[in-house]
């Protein structure tokens, strides 16, 4: 009887050593995310964006992790989409947005770019307009949408909405319970009015946080680790040579409570 109890504590320990000893080879959150920043797959011009946008700080504020599902908007360019398709991994996969007029725009070269490029074998591109945005229900765990919130309420043919609420109602729609928006956006003067987002392609977090808590989705978290309003005049378009590349933004955290 002792013999039998101890062969069954000696298979007990040892079926506790084997998955220790796997936990211990599982790189840990911030060796994924730094590999994806450091894959050299990633376009150069990407890459030489990394010191002013901080994309570890903000990889980990989203907590985005392998076999989620994340919709990139207006992923042009595909800073966040190659470094979201590294950390979501073949089990998750990315949905990168572009305007619709992209499909047909020979000079559209990002489409071409993502089919060419291994590291982005899950990533699938999106052609929808803000107002043509159709996701199926519950399907997404993450959405970011960077420095692109104000062009919903840009005064420009095939950019901004007439309705933001029904576009943040389709994106809810979209995501998981639980699921998180991530917004980052050029910051303006506190009290600004949304038409900032024509003139100075900037927008006042009020105004964002009152569209999402109207949308019925809940504020987390922001973190200041692109602040800079202490430099940047956000009277001055970003465009502006004395503040372009160097702007203070807002980054807001919200979940879907249901």
């Amino acid at each position: 009887m002792f013999n039998k109890y101890k062969i069954i504590l000696l298979l007990m320990f040892a079926s506790i050593l084997s998955c220790t000893n796997e936990s211990a080879n599982e790189p840990s959150y911030e060796d994924l995310i730094n590999t994806a920043i450091n894959n050299k797959a990633r376009s150069e011009e990407n890459i030489d964006q990394d010191k002013g946008r901080k994309p570890a700080e903000i990889i980990k504020f989203a907590e985005v992790k392998p076999g989620m599902k994340v919709l990139d908007m207006v992923s042009n360019g595909g800073f966040y989409a190659e470094i979201l398709a590294s950390i979501v991994g073949q089990d998750g996969g990315v949905i990168a947005h572009t305007f619709a007029r992209n499909k047909s725009n020979p000079d559209f070269s990002y489409a071409q770019y993502v089919n060419d490029s291994p590291h982005m074998s899950n990533v699938n591109m999106m052609y929808a307009d803000f107002d043509s945005i159709n996701l199926d229900e519950n399907t997404l765990d993450r959405v970011f949408i960077v420095q692109n919130y104000h062009d919903l309420y840009f005064d420009r043919p095939g950019y901004g909405v007439d309705d933001v609420q029904a576009v943040l109602a389709m994106i809810k729609k979209g995501l998981k319970p639980g699921g998180m928006m991530i917004i980052i956006d050029h910051d303006a003067e506190k009290g600004s009015p949304s038409s900032t987002g024509t003139s100075l392609h900037r927008i006042s977090d009020e105004i964002v946080m009152s569209d999402m808590k109207m949308a019925g989705f809940k504020f987390l978290d922001n973190t200041h680790v692109l602040k800079n309003d202490w430099e940047d005049d956000l009277t001055k378009s970003v465009f502006d040579a004395s503040v372009r590349g160097n702007t203070s933004r807002f980054v807001h955290k919200y979940i879907n409570p249901n």
